[in-house]
């Protein structure tokens, strides 16, 4: 979550010229199945008057069934979101890393063909015990592949470089839309 609520920040930033502190923000965890560990914050947010917007990677199996489990926790739970946006779009299954992914500088994401090959060689040599190399391990290569870009760990990621990262990316413009009602 930590990486999304750092990239929502940039995003709102970077679009609206506007630094948003951390604590407009409660960390649920990523998925549907986490959001009672963040109960109690969001209850209080709720009883203080707060809007709370659910920001969210909509991976499970599809947006429409990711919505159907958040809506059902927010049921059982006795929770109030007052919207929801789901990664990457609001309409389609995927998540933060298919986002970033999607709106990396143009020419940049000839890089991946490299990282999926490194991938693939990895896999052949049969290494024993290998760290995975998935969608956020993709992102990590990418993003430590350039200098200055700040630290790759998801966290310390500098999303404004525009050598890596295009936050002009017709990819970004549901989110900033979706953000603008709050934020703009």
């Amino acid at each position: 979550m930590k990486k999304t609520l750092d990239f929502c920040r940039t995003s709102l930033n970077f679009t609206f010229r506007k630094k948003v502190g951390r604590s407009l923000f409660i960390e649920i965890g990523g998925k549907s199945e986490t959001i009672h560990l963040s109960q109690v914050k969001i209850q209080t947010s709720t009883s203080s008057g707060r809007i709370n917007v659910l920001v969210f990677d909509a991976d499970d199996n599809d947006h429409k069934s990711t919505l159907t489990k958040v809506n059902a926790k927010e049921k059982e739970l006795s929770l109030k979101f007052d919207k929801v946006f789901l990664f990457p779009d609001d309409k389609s299954q995927g998540n933060l890393e298919s986002l970033l992914k999607s709106s990396v500088t143009s020419g940049n994401e000839k890089l991946f063909a490299c990282i999926e090959a490194y991938a693939s060689c990895k896999t052949a040599l049969n290494l024993k015990n290998p760290r995975p190399i998935d969608e956020k391990e993709k992102l990590w290569i990418y993003h430590g592949s350039f200098e200055n870009s700040g630290n790759s760990h998801a966290t310390k990621r500098i999303y404004l470089d525009p050598g890596i990262w295009d936050l002009n990316s017709p990819i970004l413009i549901p989110l900033k839309d979706f953000l603008r009602k709050f934020f703009g």
